[in-house]
């Protein structure tokens, strides 16, 4: 059976977001519980969409996420943009992560949204946003990544 968050990807890139929609997690992923097989909504070449819902066991205080949680969170989302504009045997890793909180988040079902805004050969330039449930931005993600061989990456 077909999912259809990943339709819209070319097969290469369909089966290795396919790996982490179906539970396939690396132990980043599981140690920090985080779950894109159960929040990611919708994906496109360049483009992701989580519905993260907020319970409140990631708050460092009243009603507020903690940070580390938000660049966590944040650093898998525009990853897993960036994956979804790779070509056939390219591999890519964070350059830079910057993460702008505007306001506190609070509890509720919170939208985050990538996009890929530029790709060169070497490297790709992601932006995400974090929406609150009344639809106000409560932060913004900027990351580079660095494109290279998928072959470079792997261990020798």
């Amino acid at each position: 059976m077909s999912d259809p968050r990943v339709a819209d990807l070319p097969p290469h890139t369909r089966a290795r977001v396919l790996r982490f929609l179906t539970g396939d997690l690396p132990p980043a992923h599981r140690n920090m519980g985080i779950r894109p097989d159960l929040w990611v909504k919708k994906t496109g070449v360049g483009h992701v969409l989580f519905h993260w819902p907020n319970d409140g066991s990631r708050d460092i205080g009243d009603g507020r996420v903690f940070g580390g949680w938000i660049a966590g969170l944040s650093d898998n989302v525009v990853s897993m943009c960036m994956a979804t504009a790779l070509e056939e045997g390219e591999g890519f890793t964070t350059q830079d992560l910057q993460v702008k909180i505007f306001r506190p988040v609070g509890p509720g079902l919170i939208e985050i949204e990538a996009w890929v805004k530029n790709r060169s050969r070497t490297t790709g330039y992601v932006e995400a946003e974090w929406r609150l449930p009344n639809g106000k931005i409560a932060a913004k993600i900027l990351s580079w990544k660095a494109i290279r061989p998928a072959e470079s990456f792997r261990q020798r």
